[in-house]
């Protein structure tokens, strides 16, 4: 498994804080690499799932597609990630995706070893009552600010998002390492990509937002944060 050292990671995931090192050692030993491209899925609307996994790099959008073709983002996922809960409660069809939208290399556990693992020390089972809580928590706040707050703050929040996992300090700001094109931010703030262009140039004119060689500058996270707002 080349550098990766299926162990620590697990040993590192809050999915398995507190179980002895003989449980470790037996979900390690059923860890597999898995490396994935550009566009392929990790589980898929409709379909069901019989592995977990961690990201170990690379990055992972879970969205909702509409039978149409519509989708909306509901987060991206990075390096340290867990993916896959729901296949641990039986075959039951996905109703949302997990796309790979930079290569990603994953450590992927079959779902038997994580359920006998989980059997046999149920402080397992505690954890993952706490992540899915946490998952809940993130999806309300993520449902009020789609029914309550305007298209422009959505748009803010999605940014500032960013702009704490990926803003490095700059002279002029905080500029994003990562490349987000305005259709990625309108699949994740549900509004059209003419609309969210609209708003782009906006905070560009008003150097809110400026587009620094295809990368995002951020000159005040204040400014930004303004942005926010429930009337437009």
């Amino acid at each position: 498994m080349q550098d990766i050292n299926p162990r620590q990671v697990i040993e590192s995931g809050s999915w398995f804080q507190g179980l002895p090192g003989s449980a470790l050692d037996q979900l390690a030993a059923a860890a597999v690499i898995r490396e994935l491209p550009v566009l392929s899925y990790i589980y898929e609307q409709g379909l069901p799932t019989r592995e977990i996994c961690c990201l170990l790099s690379g990055r992972v959008r879970v969205s909702i597609s509409s039978p149409n073709g519509q989708e909306f983002a509901l987060v991206d996922h990075e390096q340290g990630t867990w993916l896959g809960l729901p296949a641990l409660m039986g075959d039951q069809q996905r109703v949302i995706d997990a796309r790979v939208i930079e290569s990603s290399r994953l450590l992927v556990l079959p779902r038997e070893v994580v359920l006998a693992v989980g059997d046999e020390h149920p402080v397992m089972y505690r954890n993952l009552f706490y992540h899915n809580q946490e998952m809940l928590r993130g999806l309300h706040v993520l449902m009020a600010g789609i029914l309550f707050y305007p298209l422009r703050s959505r748009v803010a929040g999605r940014l500032l998002d960013f702009a704490r996992d990926h803003g490095k300090d700059t002279a002029e700001g905080l500029l994003l390492d990562i490349k987000i094109s305005q259709s990625e931010f309108a699949r994740l703030s549900l509004g059209s990509r003419q609309r969210v262009n609209k708003v782009f140039r906006e905070w560009s004119e008003r150097g809110i937002v400026i587009t620094r060689d295809e990368y995002l500058l951020i000159p005040s996270i204040e400014n930004l944060e303004g942005e926010i707002s429930l009337f437009e």
